[in-house]
């Protein structure tokens, strides 16, 4: 057990990882309490001159309780993944705070009554409580390593108990060779076979998280395929085909100049401007929806507002937004045809709405994200209006989303589109 409790600290110094540190702090509480327990074994010292000692009577059940508590803490951070960070709080505090009690509670008992051994077992029969409960959760959520953990935990709790009923069996005058002289005999086989399992138990769990992040390795290569083609289809698709229509228009203009048509060719001009414009800005859409510092939902809406803002302010109107989120990031394949989405909804409500007033409320949580975009203006029948380019481009970013679109709006009510990812 020391060698493991070393191996385990030098584990910790390499990994930093807490259900190691537990682990480590637990074996340690329990080598503390096996070489309080036999000192004539391990120091030649008299039994009783230690076990009679004031020292030893407020001690041992304190240290007995504080190993029970590093086990639970240690499996509640080997099974992190089991509960969120409130619940886990929760039952750390929880379990801080059953130790603290019956802490107290035992060096009250002591001085009172002289004894405390009831103590020795309500703590005992907690933490099996709490092992059993953690690992109940792990089994119905299958989690990776369960059953070698499982394995050491149920072993460890088995020798517990089996040392409970030989301390039991010498206080009733039941003597043999157990209940005399090797009280401590189950407890230590119980806590090596725990040690044992637990070995295996990490090896799976590294092995496991090896192979994870391979696939996310892998997976983060297909997003960037993914996005490499679908810029390329952009870039082929929707810009190639106004960069032709500029270089058409830029022909007419010329020949309209020779023929001394200015007023046509100033018309080619300004067509020419306009799509000019509008590649300049799709290609700065696509270069920063590509940018891997734009990763986060907040800087996604800092920009949607800002487009927001600019547009209205062209048309007088209005704009506000209320944005609740969090700072958590957005797949960067999502993050280019939400935001399309978005600018589609805002354009249409400033070209066609005619209102004074434009709304952009987001909200997130659970992995929802909802988008609401409103506006005051004159509204339309959703049934009857024949629909453009516009709603149907919209409608098509949607289903490439995979999210829930709901678009609301009567003659004379305003317009709200919702969507939902």
């Amino acid at each position: 057990m020391i060698f493991q409790t070393l191996f385990m600290g030098i584990v910790y110094l390499i990994t930093f990882k807490k259900d190691i540190f537990y682990y480590s702090a637990y074996l340690l509480a329990q080598i503390i309490y096996f070489f309080w327990n036999a000192p004539n074994t391990f120091f030649g010292i008299n039994d009783n001159l230690v076990f009679d000692s004031p020292f030893y009577l407020y001690a041992n059940t304190p240290l007995i309780i504080i190993t029970h508590l590093l086990y639970i803490f240690f499996l509640l951070h080997f099974f992190s993944n089991l509960y969120d960070d409130k619940k886990r709080i929760f039952l750390i505090r929880l379990m801080i705070g059953i130790s603290l009690l019956l802490i107290a509670i035992s060096i009250i008992s002591v001085y009172t009554i002289n004894t405390n051994q009831y103590i020795f077992y309500l703590a005992n029969l907690f933490s099996t409580i709490f092992s059993i409960y953690i690992l109940k959760d792990a089994l119905k959520k299958k989690t990776a390593t369960t059953g070698w953990i499982a394995t050491g935990i149920v072993l460890n709790i088995i020798g517990n108990g089996i040392t409970i009923v030989m301390i039991i069996l010498e206080r009733y005058e039941i003597h043999h060779l157990f209940t005399d002289d090797y009280p401590l005999f189950f407890m230590r086989c119980g806590i090596l076979a725990d040690i044992f399992f637990y070995l295996i138990a990490i090896l799976k769990k590294w092995n496991y998280q090896e192979k994870q992040l391979a696939v996310q390795q892998v997976e983060k290569l297909l997003a960037i395929e993914r996005i490499r083609n679908k810029i390329s289809g952009e870039l082929h698709d929707d810009i190639g085909s106004t960069l032709s229509g500029v270089s058409m228009y830029s022909y007419l203009a010329t020949d309209l100049l020779e023929k001394g048509e200015y007023g046509n060719a100033k018309k080619n001009l300004h067509l020419i401007q306009s799509s000019t414009n509008e590649v300049v800005e799709k290609l700065a859409d696509l270069v920063w929806s590509a940018n891997p510092e734009q990763d986060s939902l907040q800087l996604f809406f800092e920009r949607l507002e800002q487009y927001g803002f600019d547009m209205c302010k062209a048309k007088n109107i209005q704009f506000k937004s209320n944005i609740f989120i969090r700072n958590v990031d957005l797949p960067v394949e999502n993050r280019y045809q939400l935001y399309l989405f978005c600018k589609e909804a805002i354009n249409n409500a400033v070209k066609y709405s005619e209102a004074g007033l434009l709304e952009l409320i987001v909200k997130e949580s659970n992995h929802l994200l909802e988008i609401y975009i409103s506006d005051n203006g004159k509204g339309f029948d959703v049934e009857s209006i024949k629909r453009g380019n516009g709603l149907n481009n919209m409608q098509k970013r949607a289903d490439e989303l995979g999210a829930f679109l709901e678009m609301q709006s009567k003659p004379g009510e305003g317009t709200r589109v919702h969507i939902k990812i």
